[in-house]
């Protein structure tokens, strides 16, 4: 299909009537803010070592974004599994209260009920029979534009190693995983959604001091193309040798200038309620 100018025209006009590139979301964290933003047609790579805390992080942006501007997820999530427990932590989050008895004051009954009746409305929860990526995509798009299209839609999917994938005997990883990421850069940006996609890094080396490198899409297990074609990419990292709450994001790649730019920002982690915080190291903002 060649578009024609005059279409094209009429939209770069809207665009600058209304104030020019489109900003991204909030992520709820200034800090990061400063670096990355959530914009619609696209997809996050997100990375990071064993135990870094990438589906904590992204548990708590999806809150972030379904309280400031009333976003609905599509999840699946084997990381998170049972659904009960994947429930709790988010429970946790939204009302930030430990679900479970401890020092602090624990969620109360009501408030657990109050939590599920929010979550029912912004939280979808995917368990496909055969998990392949485009066929999940094709049903969220599909389903959650069906209940209604005043909102942003977004989805998680967590992690890669963990769908079904088909690839022809006569192609290599590299090719096969560059054209199913084709499929799903299509996918999204056909839906409008913004998706957000985990996958493990290849197996790393600890440093003398006993800490796992940063790693970067690069490293990522399977092939460079989650490098090349993704919108954007994030870390997730924590020193796993300290009894730390400190996790750095690093934002390792932004393709749009609007959305963001590359850099890294440190967030405080709550154990007993699962919840991010700006760390006060943070002099960007």
């Amino acid at each position: 299909m060649i578009y024609p100018h005059k279409q094209i025209r009429e939209k770069v006009l809207a665009l600058y009537e209304a104030g020019g590139y489109p900003k991204g979301s909030s992520t709820g964290w200034p800090s990061l803010d400063n670096f990355y933003t959530v914009g619609l047609g696209q997809w996050t790579l997100v990375t990071g070592t064993p135990n870094s805390g990438k589906s904590e992080w992204l548990d708590a942006l999806m809150i972030n974004l379904a309280l400031s501007e009333n976003w609905k997820f599509l999840i699946y999530s084997v990381e998170n599994w049972p659904l009960e427990l994947h429930h709790a932590k988010l429970i946790e989050k939204y009302i930030g209260k430990p679900f479970s008895p401890g020092k602090s004051e624990r969620i109360s009954e009501a408030e657990l009920n109050a939590a599920e009746d929010w979550i029912a409305g912004q939280f979808y929860f995917c368990t496909p029979d055969a998990p392949d990526i485009c066929a999940i995509l094709d049903e969220a798009g599909q389903y959650l534009k069906s209940i209604g299209t005043n909102w942003k839609t977004g989805v998680v999917i967590d992690p890669w190693n963990q769908l079904e994938h088909h690839r022809p005997s006569n192609m290599t990883e590299t090719d096969y995983v560059g054209h199913t990421l084709s499929l799903v850069m299509n996918r999204v940006r056909e839906y409008d959604m913004h998706l957000w996609l985990v996958a493990h890094p290849s197996k790393l080396q600890r440093g003398r001091d006993g800490t796992f490198p940063i790693p970067t899409p690069r490293d990522v297990s399977g092939s460079s193309n989650f490098w090349n074609k993704s919108d954007n990419a994030i870390t997730v990292w924590r020193d796993l040798t300290q009894e730390t709450t400190e996790v750095q994001i690093h934002v390792q790649k932004v393709r749009w200038k609007h959305i963001g730019r590359i850099g890294a920002t440190y967030l405080d982690y709550e154990i007993s309620t699962g919840r991010y915080k700006d760390s006060l190291k943070n002099t960007n903002y």
